[in-house]
């Protein structure tokens, strides 16, 4: 389980598989949320709603953690940063 304070840690909780609980309370912290709930990788609440049985969904939610082990392996087959700026530098190198 992670708790998401913004973009950066769902991506990370993401890239391991973990479900995680979103708390969208400030700046990319709702699109966070959205897209975690949107793709059933997680959970969005604020931290006044959050619940024991809450909780306990998000740690045995099957469907939750399919969602995001499934997000993990389209994350695990996107090319890696260091391919995708020599691609870019390729595309911004004058053709003869």
């Amino acid at each position: 389980m992670a708790v998401v304070p913004g973009s950066n840690t769902a991506l990370g909780a993401l890239d391991a598989g973990i479900p995680q609980l979103a708390l969208p309370d400030g700046s990319d912290r709702f699109i966070a949320a959205a897209a975690a709930h949107q793709r059933g990788t997680g959970l969005s609440s604020t931290a006044e709603e959050i619940t024991p049985a809450l909780l306990h969904r998000l740690l045995t939610d099957d469907t939750l953690t399919r969602a995001a082990r499934e997000v993990s392996t389209e994350i695990a087959a996107m090319p890696s940063p260091t391919a995708v700026a020599e691609y870019l530098t390729t595309l911004a190198r004058p053709t003869p």
